[in-house]
């Protein structure tokens, strides 16, 4: 595997003039967004927290509806599982409805999943540690991500505010690092720009 073949590589140098102003102003546009999007979301934590969660309430009942759908579409399914698959849709439709009716309930629940995720992460890393030199570097990546983990399942509600502020922090850096590179990009026509 070549060092290129892991990489997007956009190699400015093999294209037009109009190519190159088309690239750089994805890049300055995109970057732009980013950064406006994580202002808004650093400006409004507990209104962006409240959008985030209508979406998943919405995604759940329009997939529930397809699902039942589906199900009373499909030729080749037994009673059974259109019965199983109708019943599975009515569920998410019901779960769709109480997390846009009660929002705090429905972003508990995704910030307590993410704890837990990261506590059976910080567990697993901590029973499959490697040998050699790195052994400190997967023993406090255990220990942190339990740490983490139990942190957000006492107080999901400020977890999840938390890494809302992080995930803003990050879009405003990583915008104004991509409208940076929009405005340098294919200056020095010497070299490819790689990303990724």
């Amino acid at each position: 595997m070549s060092k290129t073949s892991a990489k997007w590589v956009i190699d400015h140098t093999m294209l037009s003039p109009k190519q190159i102003r088309g690239v750089r102003a994805a890049l300055i546009v995109g970057g732009l967004v980013a950064v406006l999007l994580g202002i808004l979301i650093w400006a409004w934590p507990g209104v962006t927290l409240l959008l985030v969660n209508w979406a998943f309430g919405i995604f759940f009942i329009v997939s529930g509806i397809i699902r039942a759908v589906l199900a009373f579409s499909a030729h080749s399914t037994s009673a059974g599982q259109k019965a199983l698959v109708v019943v599975l849709s009515v569920l998410l439709v019901i779960a769709g409805i109480i997390v846009m009716i009660n929002p705090g309930l429905g972003i508990s629940v995704l910030a307590t999943l993410v704890g837990i995720v990261w506590i059976f992460e910080g567990v697993a890393a901590l029973t499959s540690l490697p040998k050699g030199s790195l052994k400190w570097l997967a023993i406090v990546y255990g220990v942190l991500s339990i740490v983490g983990g139990v942190f957000v399942v006492i107080s999901p509600l400020f977890a999840a505010g938390v890494m809302l502020i992080f995930a803003a922090v990050m879009l405003i850096v990583g915008g104004i690092s991509q409208t940076l590179e929009g405005i340098v990009f294919a200056r020095g026509r010497d070299k490819p720009v790689t990303a990724g």
